[in-house]
């Protein structure tokens, strides 16, 4: 930990150990206006999925785009190349011996040896403009997934505070 986070938890617990209740009627006014929100299911989805997107976005200038750097994101966006261009493979290269690479089919066609659904949420960025775009909304639908999931398995705001966490560890930080 940094110098600043220690000061930071000093001046926490020196609040909060004469006093443990201070901040009492903050919370329970939060926690009550938290709930009443997630009662209606759908609006809390939305705005998992929404906040996921958003967030994201706000993060930009802190956390740009990340660049491909190994070899099976490199198959993913040739998968996302061949699929925008409105095809499910490429013809083999004449010259595929010299070109042979990780990842990637040279015979009987030019192709990702991925399975298509990555490939394809790519591609869906590349038309959109780049195809970080494809992830971003795919993980804006896998927060409103679980989001959804939950709602149908613990009570609303619970659901609500696990689509939080997932969308602040996945959806923001991964």
């Amino acid at each position: 930990m940094h110098n600043i986070d220690w000061i930071i938890l000093a001046v926490c617990i020196a609040l909060v150990w004469p006093t443990p209740s201070l901040g009492d009627p903050i919370i329970v006014l939060v926690e009550a206006q938290f709930a009443q929100f997630a009662r209606n299911r759908r609006l809390s989805v939305a705005a998992i999925g929404a906040a996921a997107i958003l967030a994201r976005l706000a993060l930009l200038p802190w956390m740009p785009v990340p660049q491909p750097k190994v070899h099976d994101e490199f198959s993913y966006l040739l998968a996302a190349d061949t699929f925008a261009h409105g095809r499910l493979a490429n013809p083999p290269h004449p010259l595929s011996i010299f070109f042979d690479t990780f990842h990637v089919i040279q015979h009987p066609s030019y192709a990702s040896m991925y399975p298509p659904a990555q490939g394809m949420a790519l591609a869906v960025g590349k038309l959109l403009g780049n195809p970080w775009i494809g992830v971003l909304l795919s993980t804006a639908a896998m927060c409103v997934a679980i989001t959804w999931m939950l709602q149908g398995w613990i009570p609303a705001k619970w659901a609500l505070l696990g689509g939080v966490l997932v969308l602040a560890q996945f959806g923001l930080f991964s």
